[in-house]
C-alpha cells in the first residue's frame, strides 16, 4: 500500500477570501492568493482547550472570542471571508424524495428535512446535491439527494462572529463541500476525472465519511468517532488524562516503527473495529446504489491522519490501496508568510477543509 503526499499546483483564481474553520480540535484561519501557481500569504490556529473539546456550544463561543486576535497575528489582507459550518452542528443525511411534477426539488427536500428533523423549516439553512446517475432501481420516480442542514441561527451566530472581526461574509460552506474543492484538482487530470474515492476526514471528534465519482459527491455521512475516543479508550485502560493517552497514542507510531514495546499494554482495537464497521457500511450504500463501480482507493485527511499507523490500519481492514493527503504541499510559500500555531514545513492533512474555503463559491 502507498502512502504519499497529494501535490498538486492549483490553477489561478484571485483574489481569494481569507478561510475560516471553526473545527473541533482547532480553529484555522488561512488565505492564499492565486495566479500561476497559488501561494500562502498567511495562516494561524489556535487549538481547542481539552475541557471545550466536546461542548461544541462553550467551544464555539471561545473559538468566536478568539478570531479577532487570530485574524490580526495571521497577516491576511482583505476583509472577504468564506466560513464552514461546524460538522458537529451540522445535519448530513441520504433521503430518497419522490419526484412531484410542477414542485422544484428545493421545496421537496425542505418538506423533507422539517419531517426528519421534526423542526420549523424556516428554522433550518439547507443545501442539498441529488445524487446522479444512480443505478439501483427506485421505487416510482425518486432521487436521492444528500441533505445537509444547519439551524439558522447558528448560520446567524457564525456571520456575526466575522462581521465582530471586521470581515465581510461572502460564503458559507459544509465541510463536505469544501473538502471536495480541495481536492478539485485530481477531477482535472484525465487520469482521476472520474474516478471513485473514498475521502476519510478523521477529526478530533468525528469521522467524515466521503465518496465522490470524479469532482461529485455522491455519498456524505459523520461517523461521530474520531482522535478523543481513541484516547478515551487509552485513558480508561491506562488510567492517565487524555492529554496523557494522546501523546501514549502517537508514541504507538514509534514504537512500532523502532520494533519497540514501551507501549505494547496499549490497545485501540476496539474503537478501530468500530470505526471501520461504520465506513464499510457506507461502502455498502453507496454499491448499492451503483452496483458497477467500486471504490477505487481512499485518501486519508483531518489532523488524526498525522497518525500513519492508524491510517494504514483502516485501509488494510478496508483492502484498500490509499493515500495520506498534504492538501497545503502544492501551495508555494517563500518562508516569509506569517504562520501562527502552525508549521506549514510539516505535513498538514488537517488543513484541506480550509483550503477548500479559500476556493469555494462566494454565494452569500
Amino acid at each position: 500500500m502507498g502512502f504519499n503526499k497529494l501535490v498538486r499546483n492549483i490553477g489561478p483564481r484571485a483574489p481569494l477570501p481569507v478561510a475560516i474553520d471553526f473545527g473541533v480540535g482547532a480553529l484555522k484561519v488561512l488565505q492564499v492568493s492565486g495566479g500561476d501557481q497559488v501561494s500562502l500569504v498567511g495562516a494561524g490556529m489556535l487549538e481547542t482547550p481539552e475541557e471545550l473539546m466536546f461542548d461544541h456550544g462553550r467551544r464555539l463561543d471561545y473559538q468566536m472570542e478568539a478570531l479577532p486576535k487570530l485574524i490580526r497575528g495571521a497577516g491576511v489582507k482583505g476583509r472577504r471571508a468564506v466560513c464552514a459550518i461546524p460538522c458537529g452542528n451540522t445535519f448530513c443525511k441520504h433521503v430518497q424524495i419522490q419526484r412531484t411534477d410542477g414542485v422544484d426539488m428545493s421545496v421537496l427536500v425542505q418538506a423533507a428535512l422539517a419531517t426528519q428533523l421534526n423542526c420549523d423549516p424556516n428554522a433550518l439553512v439547507y443545501r442539498f446535491t441529488e445524487v446522479n446517475d444512480v443505478e439501483r432501481p427506485m421505487s416510482g420516480s425518486k432521487a436521492e439527494v444528500i441533505c445537509i442542514a444547519a439551524n439558522r441561527a447558528l448560520i446567524q451566530k457564525l456571520m456575526q462572529s466575522l462581521k465582530t472581526a471586521k470581515l465581510e461574509p461572502v460564503g458559507m460552506q459544509s465541510e463536505f463541500h469544501a473538502t471536495l474543492n480541495a481536492f478539485q484538482w485530481i477531477h482535472g487530470q484525465t487520469e482521476g476525472r472520474d474516478q471513485t474515492t473514498l475521502y476519510l476526514d478523521i477529526g478530533a471528534g468525528s469521522t467524515k465519511v466521503m465518496i465522490a465519482h470524479g469532482p461529485s459527491l455522491a455519498f456524505a455521512r459523520m461517523i461521530e468517532l474520531g482522535g478523543r475516543h481513541f484516547d478515551e479508550t487509552i485513558a480508561r485502560q491506562v488510567k492517565c488524562s487524555l492529554a496523557s493517552a494522546r501523546r501514549k497514542r502517537y508514541a504507538l507510531e514509534s514504537a512500532e516503527s523502532d520494533g519497540g514495546t514501551a507501549v505494547a499494554t496499549v490497545d485501540i482495537s476496539e474503537p478501530l473495529e468500530i470505526v471501520c464497521d461504520e465506513i464499510s457500511m457506507c461502502i455498502r450504500y453507496h454499491a448499492s446504489l451503483f452496483p458497477s463501480r467500486k471504490i477505487e482507493r481512499a485518501v486519508f485527511l483531518g489532523g488524526e491522519s498525522r497518525q500513519t499507523s492508524l491510517c494504514q490500519s483502516i485501509a488494510r481492514r478496508l483492502r484498500l490501496p490509499a493515500q495520506i493527503a498534504d492538501p497545503m504541499a502544492g501551495v508555494a510559500r517563500s518562508g516569509d508568510e506569517t504562520c501562527v500555531g502552525v508549521d506549514m514545513q510539516q505535513q498538514q492533512p488537517g488543513w484541506a477543509v480550509a483550503l477548500g474555503l479559500c476556493m469555494s463559491p462566494t454565494d452569500l
